[in-house]
Formats: structure tokens, C-alpha cells, sequence
């Protein structure tokens, strides 16, 4: 600190005991002795107190920066002396602070402020230096040009390659040094004086000093003001007269490459008339996993199956007839693995037109004769399943099911052994119905397998498919059992009808040592089936026993519909693996459809199962039914409220809440927001109310909608039976549902659906001696 008295002085230093770091504050009355101490390099901050002439605080200032300019100056002034604080910044203080309204935390933010724009300011000074280092060492010339097509710098290099020292192209046009013969010295084609705010990169001649051409590539760079107008240009300037030369030469070499880079697919394969490697890209190179060096002299023959020689070797003769060809390859990789190549082959002649080899792109089609394999094996998988599909819809009895669908399994997926078992009435044992290429030797202890024994449980039991497989851990049972019906693989696929197994289906191969994916997925579907025909069977028999009731008519109408949704959404499934684009949005389009047609036959079912039996109503604890529903629709948002409460009802509530909310996210959208309330009603029930933000439900529709077969209200919408199933449960209980506006008066702002339940009370009002509610109002 410079001047101050002592009282400032000890004001300082308990101001800056605050500033959290370990502060030593030198004092020095005399501006000489202050200046003596900054220059010596030990002062960080000088706090100049400029209670001065103005000249003599001038002076000293100046001195000070002179003396020392690293160190910031902080000057003190009087309160109000604004002038004086000034000039303080004009000539160099970083800061001012005025003595009487200093405390401790501008004191120290002053002095963290005024270091670190010192550190800047030294940190840009030396990069300033750094560049300039850089530019004039540069191996590049670099120019900066005005507006006009003047050099106002130029860096030594710049100087080399025009032949002139740099100092003396400063204030020279530009265009003087431009090649006359084309043109560019006119002021309208100065390319240096394009007003453009882009980057730009040309090649242009040159003429040095001795009068030789010189070939440059030049990139410019915009330079503007302020106001963004146009300055002039900084261009960085390269002589490639040596390598433009050099791509000449290179052009003239190169020329009999030419016809690849025509015949270029992915790969370049060059082979001379001795059918030798003369030259591979890299690609082709990678394609088959060597460096281009290491295929290079090869013969072509080496790299590809023995088996396709001489279809190989008739292929360039055809190149030596002249013949250009597209064809499939199979090559032999580095590693042993192989791939497939689609070849466009041309022939190369010389200029004499003498035949010099064969040239040809060639393109890596492995992945999409992947592909194509993939669709030929979901082609015949599904082929195989529609041909049982077939057997299994006209098959008019359980017995030619059996047969016909064994059958077609053994013949249409080319296995050797098939067998079917059906489980007897004591369910203990599997007997024998129907073998295709059994071993008459072995018939006799396959006719009946002890369903209880394993493996057989396995399959029999617990209604899983076991897949027994040659290999060297097989256990000595399963290893029997191939060896006794003469197979390497064998699929063993339950037959299940209404969850319960009824029988199996074993399919063998003798040439197989295992069973793919595709084969075990297709097995299992085919098992599906076999089982569902089984089921229609039994269905149908339970028909002819119950004299044609209508009910049993209904449940074969109904598992016929979700066998053909089940099909249908396998297919659904495949085409969309299949498919892409536009194809796969309708096959997701099909999917949805078979979702909605399962939810109107689980709508239905509901329905029956209210007409057909009697409700059995006991306590239901309200809060974890809401809850359970409310996790059934997770993307949804859903507000719960009171739901501390137990009410008279059966296994069926939760179908009231799952369509009220599944009709509200279908209407309005996932981003429809829900409230599920409960509170007391009239004593002895609750008031539900299920309210949502959706479109709402116009005032002539409220009375309509919950009786069946009445559509959504909003076009497309609904199938009627959802909000009929709410009314016809609520009404089981004893309660009544209406049909009101979320916000009273505003249809377009949301429904709600409010409804009664029976609520348990602990004092017995309204139950019978069993605790349940009298039930004459639901006979």
C-alpha cells in the first residue's frame, strides 16, 4: 500500500483478515519506496492511494506500470473524485475504490477481480506472442488483404514462395503477382476481394520474383468490423507445385485403373491373364481377411471352394472372349468361414486390345442371402402350419385328427419317427394311438410309458417340451430311448386342451443331432394346435352329450375365435420380423385388431359369467382392487383418493375399473389424465367416481351409452359391451351408476362415471345373520 495514513492503514488490514486467505499488507508512505518494492517481483496487489495533484498522480501511475506491469493497481480515491478515478483507468489502475465507502467485502472482491483480469491480460499477451511465433515460423504463407486487393502483412514464408522479403509486399496489390494469361488480375475476379462471409478454397498461378509460375492453394477467411462489413480477407497460401506435378505423373501411371474405378461395387479384384491377384483395394482385402499385400500374386483360384473351380475357370475364359458378366461367388475367408459375393467381371485390354486379364467389383451379399434364407425358412414353417391348421379344421373326428396331423408333421418338416400318445382316464399312463417309422422291434415297450417316470413327467406332467439330443452328456435313459427308436434327435411336444395335458407328440430324425430355433418354435406352435383340435373335439363331444346346449355351442365359438387370434397373431408377428416401411404398420394394424378382438371375447365372458351364475357376494377391500387395476396401466396418469374401504361385492369388481379406465385411455389418449375418488354416500354405501380429462360425453348420450351394444360417441370408438358390463356389476351389488361432466356444464372438459357400492359396516345395518346383504333384490 503507497501513501494512506496509518489509519487507513490498520482499516485496511482488518478488512482484509476477512477475505479468507492469508493477506500480508506492506505499507510504504514514500511513492519511491513502494515503487522499489513492486519491482522486486514480491508484491502481488499495489493499493496507490491518489490523494495527489493530478499531475503527480499521473506521473506516479505511469511510473508504476512502467516499473512494474505485471502487478494490477488498485487506486484509493476520495468519494466523488470522479475524474480522478478516471484517469486512473486510462492509464492502466485495474480498479478504484473510494476511501470512505471501502469495507472488507469490496475491498477483497476488488482485489480477486483485479488478479485474475491481470492474469488474463498477461495469459493474451502470451498467446499474442505465441501465434505470432507461429505464424512467422509457419511452413504455410499467410496474407491479409484489405478491401481493396492490398497486403497490409505477409509472413516470411509468404516472402519465400514470391521470392521477395516480407517487409516489402507490405502496401503491393495482390494482383500484380496474379498470371495475366487468365485473368484473375481483374479487379471483378480477384478471388482475395470476394465480400463473402464463407470460407474459401481455390488453387491459383502465382508469379514470383524470377518470373516462374508458381501453383498455390489458397483458403480465405472473411474479415469484418464490428458492424459485420466486409475488411478484407486473412488467406493461408501452400505451394503444391511440386505435388500438382506429381498428380500428373501419377494420373499418367494410373490410367489402366481406370475401368475399376468404373466397375467399382465394393471391392476391386484385378487378375492377370494367368488368372494371378495383380491388385486388390483395401475393402476387397477386408472382405476376406487378409492385408491387400498378402493376396497380391495369389491365384484367384485359391480363394474359393474346391467344389466351384471349374465353374471359376469357364468364367475367365469368358473374360478372354470378351464377355462382361454379373454372377454369384462363394469365397474361402483367411479364417476358414465363408462368404458370398455377387461379381460385375469385366474384361481388360490393353491399348493394342490384346487381353491382359479380368477386372471386377464385387459386393458382399452374405447378410442378405442370410436373409433370404431366413424368409425361405418362415415361408415353409408357415406352410407346414397352415396344412395343419387345414387338418385340424376338417378333420371330423379326434381320431383322424390325430392321424392326419402326424402325418403331415413326419412328412412336411422331414422327420423319420413320429408318434402320437393320449393320456388314459386314470391319467397314470400315455398310451400309443398313431407311429409313423417306429422300429417294429421296439413297439412293444412304446406302446404305454408311466406318465410318472422320468423324463416322461417331464412332458406328461408338467406339460413342458423335451428335446432329447445326441451328445456327450447325455444320461443313459434319454440315450436309451434314442438308441431304441433308432434317432439322433428326438422332439417330445405336450398336447394340452383347457391347461390340462391330454397327450404328446414325438417327432425324430435320424439325421438331425439337434433341433434349431425356428424347428422347436414351429414344434410347439404345431403342438398348440394338435392341442386345440383335441380341445374342439372334446368340445364337441360335451355338444352331442349335452343335447346341442347353447352354452357349450357358445364355448366352441369361443375357442374357435381365439384359435384363429392366436393364429392370426402369429402370423401378425411373423410379418412384422418380415416386414418393413409401410407392409409393417399394417401388420401392426392386424395385431392391434386381435388385441381388441380378445378383449371383446373377455368382455363377453364376463358377460356370461354374470347371466350364468349367482352372485356370491363378501367383503372386498376396495383399496386393493383400485390399486391392482390402477399397475395394469402404468403409462397412465391416475389419481387415487379414499379408497380405505371395504364393500359388498365378488371376484368381478375389478372389471368395473379396468373398463372404465381402458374406455377413458382409448377416447383420450396416454396423455388423458384420471382420478379414482371414494367417499360416503348416504351411510350405509360409498360414492365412486372415476373422472377423466378426455373429450367428454354430450348430454343427449349420457342416458344411452351404458346399455348394450351402444357405441363410443366418438366416431370408431368402443364396442358397446365395456360400459354395459360397469352398469350390469354395479347393479349385482345393489348400487346405481350415472353418467354426469367432470366439471358441471362443460362436456368438453372431462366425464365422470359415479356410481354406489354396499359398504360392510361393523354394526350389521342391512346383512343377514351370515353378514352378508339380503339377496332378494338380485334373484
Amino acid at each position: 500500500m503507497i501513501g494512506a495514513s496509518p489509519g487507513d492503514v490498520l482499516s485496511i488490514q482488518e478488512m482484509l483478515r476477512g477475505c479468507g486467505r492469508e493477506i500480508e499488507l506492506i505499507h510504504c508512505e514514500r511513492f519511491e519506496d513502494g515503487l522499489a518494492l513492486a519491482s522486486g517481483g514480491a508484491v502481488e496487489v499495489v493499493l496507490l492511494d491518489l490523494d495527489l495533484p493530478e499531475n503527480q498522480a499521473t506521473t506516479c501511475l505511469d511510473r508504476l506500470r512502467r516499473t512494474a506491469p505485471e502487478v494490477p493497481i488498485i487506486v484509493l480515491t476520495a468519494e466523488g473524485d470522479d475524474r480522478a478515478a478516471l484517469r486512473a483507468m486510462q492509464h492502466g489502475a485495474q480498479d478504484y475504490l473510494a476511501r470512505e465507502r471501502i469495507d472488507a467485502e469490496l475491498l477483497c472482491r476488488s482485489i480477486r477481480y483485479a488478479l485474475g483480469r491481470t492474469r488474463a491480460e498477461l495469459a493474451l499477451r502470451h498467446s499474442e506472442a505465441m501465434y505470432r511465433r507461429l505464424v512467422e515460423n509457419l511452413n504455410e504463407g499467410v496474407l491479409a488483404v484489405d478491401e481493396a486487393g492490398v497486403i497490409t502483412f505477409a509472413n516470411p514464408r509468404m516472402g519465400e514462395i514470391l521470392g521477395y522479403p516480407a517487409g516489402r509486399l507490405i502496401g503491393l496489390p495482390i494482383s500484380i503477382f496474379f498470371d495475366t494469361t487468365d485473368g484473375a488480375g481483374s479487379g471483378t475476379r480477384n478471388p482475395f476481394c470476394r465480400q463473402t462471409i464463407q470460407r474459401h478454397e481455390f488453387e491459383l498461378d502465382l508469379l514470383a520474383s524470377d518470373g516462374r509460375r508458381v501453383h498455390v492453394l489458397v483458403v480465405t477467411s472473411p474479415v469484418t468490423d464490428a458492424a459485420g462489413a466486409f475488411g478484407g480477407c486473412l488467406a493461408g497460401v501452400l505451394d503444391i507445385t511440386d505435388r500438382k506435378e506429381a498428380e500428373l505423373a501419377l494420373r499418367r501411371s494410373e490410367q489402366k485403373y481406370r475401368l475399376v474405378v468404373e466397375s467399382l461395387s465394393e471391392g476391386i479384384w484385378v487378375v492377370d491373364q494367368d488368372a494371378c491377384t495383380s491388385f486388390v483395394n483395401p475393402r476387397m482385402a477386408e472382405m476376406l481377411g487378409y492385408a491387400p499385400e498378402e493376396m497380391t500374386g495369389r491365384p484367384f483360384h485359391s480363394f474359393i471352394p474346391p467344389s466351384c473351380s471349374a465353374t471359376i475357370q469357364d468364367r475367365l475364359t469368358r473374360r478372354r472372349d470378351g464377355i462382361r458378366e454379373q454372377y454369384e461367388c462363394e469365397f474361402i475367408r483367411k479364417e476358414g468361414d465363408r462368404i458370398t459375393a455377387l461379381l460385375i467381371a469385366s474384361p481388360f485390354m490393353d491399348d493394342s486390345g490384346e487381353f491382359r486379364g479380368s477386372i471386377a467389383g464385387v459386393m458382399d451379399i452374405t447378410e442378405r442371402k442370410r436373409a433370404e434364407e431366413e424368409i425361405r425358412i418362415r415361408s415353409e414353417q408357415l406352410m407346414v402350419l397352415n396344412r395343419i391348421i387345414s387338418v385340424s379344421a376338417t378333420s371330423l373326428s379326434l381320431a383322424e385328427h390325430l392321424e392326419e396331423s402326424l402325418e403331415k408333421t413326419v412328412e412336411l418338416m422331414g422327420f423319420h419317427v413320429g408318434i402320437v400318445y393320449m393320456l388314459d382316464a386314470d391319467r397314470k399312463r400315455a398310451l400309443l394311438q398313431y407311429q409313423r417309422g417306429v422300429p417294429p422291434s421296439c413297439m412293444p415297450r412304446n406302446r404305454v410309458v408311466k406318465i410318472h417316470h422320468w423324463p416322461f413327467n417331464f412332458i406328461f406332467v408338467a406339460g413342458q417340451p423335451r428335446y432329447i439330443e445326441r451328445h456327450p452328456d447325455l444320461n443313459s435313459i434319454e440315450a436309451g430311448i434314442l438308441r431304441e427308436l433308432d434317432v439322433s434327435a428326438l422332439a417330445c411336444i405336450p398336447l394340452i386342451a383347457e391347461a390340462v395335458v391330454v397327450g404328446a407328440v414325438y417327432a425324430g430324425s435320424r439325421t438331425k443331432e439337434s433341433f434349431s430355433r425356428e424347428e422347436r418354435t414351429l414344434l410347439e406352435t404345431i403342438g398348440k394346435e394338435i392341442g386345440s383340435g383335441i380341445l374342439k373335439g372334446m368340445l364337441h363331444k360335451r355338444l352331442e352329450a349335452a343335447n346341442r346346449e347353447a352354452n357349450l355351442y357358445l364355448d366352441i365359438m369361443t375357442h374357435d375365435i381365439r384359435n384363429t387370434e392366436n393364429v392370426s397373431g402369429l402370423y401378425a408377428g411373423l410379418l412384422i420380423e418380415m416386414l418393413e416401411g409401410e407392409a409393417a404398420l399394417y401388420a401392426r394394424k392386424i395385431e392391434s385388431s386381435v388385441r381388441r378382438s380378445k378383449e371383446i371375447l373377455g368382455n363377453v365372458s364376463t358377460i356370461r359369467r354374470i347371466h350364468h351364475e349367482s352372485p356370491d357376494l363378501s367383503p372386498v377391500d376396495l383399496d386393493v382392487v383400485v390399486k391392482e387395476e390402477v399397475a395394469a396401466f402404468p403409462d397412465v396418469a391416475i389419481e387415487v383418493e379414499g379408497m380405505s374401504r371395504q364393500v359388498w361385492a365378488d371376484d368381478l369388481l375389478p372389471e368395473v375399473f379396468t373398463n372404465l379406465i381402458r374406455n377413458a385411455v382409448k377416447l383420450g389418449g396416454p396423455g388423458i389424465e384420471i382420478a379414482i375418488r371414494v367417499e360416503d354416500y348416504d351411510g350405509e354405501s360409498v360414492l365412486v367416481s372415476v373422472e377423466d380429462t378426455g373429450p367428454g360425453i354430450p348430454d343427449p348420450l349420457k342416458g344411452s351409452i351404458l346399455h348394450l351394444f351402444e357405441r363410443g360417441w366418438i366416431e370408431g370408438c368402443g364396442d358397446g359391451l365395456g360400459l354395459f358390463i360397469v352398469r350390469t356389476l354395479v347393479e349385482r351389488y345393489g348400487g346405481t351408476l350415472r353418467v354426469e361432466d367432470r366439471v358441471e356444464g362443460r362436456p368438453d372438459l372431462g366425464a365422470a362415471f359415479r356410481f354406489t357400492l354396499r359398504e360392510v359396516l361393523s354394526s350389521g345395518r342391512d346383512e343377514d345373520g351370515d353378514g352378508c346383504p339380503v339377496e332378494e333384490e338380485f334373484e
